[in-house]
């Protein structure tokens, strides 16, 4: 009996190392990308808590002239009775805000306010910062996975008066 030789084109061997190889480094891709997609989450979630902070400080400025006029705006109806929004003070509310936002920052990157708007009652901020990726590739240069990312928060607040 002759033994047959396997060309070495139709030789398979190694063909599994290959796949699994590939597999492993697409696992590894996958998982620095996760690990990137939950820390800018967790900033996310930490600049809502300062911009919180923020902007509850901002609007507890009561303007006192409407305040004590009765000028208030009745948003509803509770088991006690109507429910009002107490009136802010919108320049105070301005100046207190950008006080708070100054000493605050975000992994070391400040905190920046992009838009303030106040009608009176409420007051409506959208805040942002950068942060650092918690993974960067050296290897791939220019990628995003090297550059700062931009965090960005939509708050609201009022004072409720039951």
């Amino acid at each position: 009996m002759r033994k047959r030789r396997s060309s070495p084109v139709s030789d398979e061997s190694g063909s599994l190392t290959l796949v699994i190889a590939s597999l492993f480094l697409l696992t590894l891709l996958l998982s620095f990308a996760i690990i990137d997609i939950s820390g800018a989450y967790l900033a996310k979630r930490e600049l809502i808590n300062l911009g919180e902070a923020a902007i509850t400080r901002a609007a507890h400025n009561v303007d006192d002239s409407r305040y004590y006029a009765g000028e208030r705006t009745q948003v509803g109806t509770g088991a006690k009775g109507p429910i009002y929004l107490l009136p802010i003070d919108c320049s105070q509310a301005a100046r207190s805000l950008d006080d708070e936002v100054a000493g605050m920052a975000l992994s070391n990157e400040p905190i920046s306010v992009v838009s303030f708007r106040c009608d009176g009652d409420q007051l409506w901020v959208t805040f942002s910062s950068k942060v650092k990726p918690i993974l960067s590739l050296p290897l791939i240069e220019g990628s995003v996975m090297n550059s700062l990312l931009t965090v960005t928060a939509d708050l609201n607040a009022s004072n409720v008066i039951e």
